[in-house]
């Protein structure tokens, strides 16, 4: 929704406005880098299990790199589901777009960022990945006017 005298709107935080979020935002590429926890954990569970250190501790840590795998291959489900179960969830968000900045307020948070923190401003399918000083962050364009989404078109642009 949005309000065209102040160029105000907003969102409620719910597993689609999560969905997206991710969707567009989320690092989801797949490397060695990504492994790199799991494999070390392996490893040294392989060098315990060598040295006939404690077969608890060998398999606390195989265990943990089973729970680090699960968790890269099932990253999207993760995340979703932290962000639903916070106390965040559900609620309203009210953003403001000015020529100062992109300001959001809620219930649990509130966050300025100026434009001059700005170092990045990416325009994807379905918003802008908003990359600052303090960063990264999405803002979704669902429910954004058209002087605003001009206005952070002429952003990306500049």
């Amino acid at each position: 929704m949005t309000n065209k005298d102040t160029n105000t709107s907003y969102y409620i935080l719910n597993r689609e406005h999560f969905s997206e979020c991710f969707d567009e935002s989320g690092d989801t590429a797949a490397s060695l880098k990504t492994y790199r926890q799991a494999i070390l954990l392996i490893i040294m569970a392989g060098v315990f299990f060598v040295m006939e250190i404690g077969g608890y501790v060998v398999w606390f840590l195989l265990c943990l790199s089973v729970v680090e795998l699960l968790s890269i291959r099932y990253k999207r489900s993760w995340w979703i589901a932290r962000q639903m179960l916070s106390r965040s969830a559900g609620s309203k968000v009210t953003i403001r777009i000015d020529d100062q900045g992109i300001f959001t307020d809620s219930a649990y948070h509130q966050q300025g960022i100026l434009w001059s923190d700005i170092t990045e401003l990416k325009n994807t399918e379905k918003g802008f990945v908003v990359i600052h000083n303090s960063g990264t962050s999405y803002l979704s364009r669902s429910g954004l006017d058209e002087d605003v989404l001009a206005l952070l078109t002429a952003k990306v642009n500049r």
